[in-house]
């Protein structure tokens, strides 16, 4: 059965839905989403948004290490560019995973099955 992302470890205090990707690196044992992290009120990093800001936001990486299986779908998408002037390919508009086997998908980029040994989150 498929669970939430925020029932993994160093994943309860992000909001993936509202996070930007801004670029994806894989490897033949690594997978990376480079992110713009939405920062939940409870992480011990949040800090208030500016005014002009709607969530607390981080630079941040999403990593899947261990990686024995990656299949990538619908990608290819050009990406937009967002008010900074970065590369913005959408958000991950879900995210499930089993005990080894994770399920991402949204935005420009498509889908990504991988199975990963383990996954964690870098603040950068």
């Amino acid at each position: 059965m498929m669970r939430p992302y925020t029932e993994l470890p160093g994943l309860a205090d992000i909001y993936l839905e509202d996070s930007y990707v801004l670029g994806i690196e894989a490897w033949p044992t690594e997978l990376r989403f480079l992110l713009d992290l939405v920062l939940t009120p409870s992480h011990e990093q949040y800090r208030p948004p500016s005014p002009r800001e709607q969530h607390c936001y981080r630079k941040g990486e999403l990593i899947f290490k261990g990686v024995t299986r990656l299949l990538w779908a619908d990608q290819g998408a050009p990406p937009a560019r967002d008010a900074s002037g970065e590369l913005d390919y959408g958000n991950i508009d879900g995210y499930e995973w089993d005990e080894s086997s994770h399920r991402l998908y949204g935005g420009d980029w498509g889908c990504i099955d991988v199975v990963a040994d383990a996954v964690t989150v870098e603040l950068v």
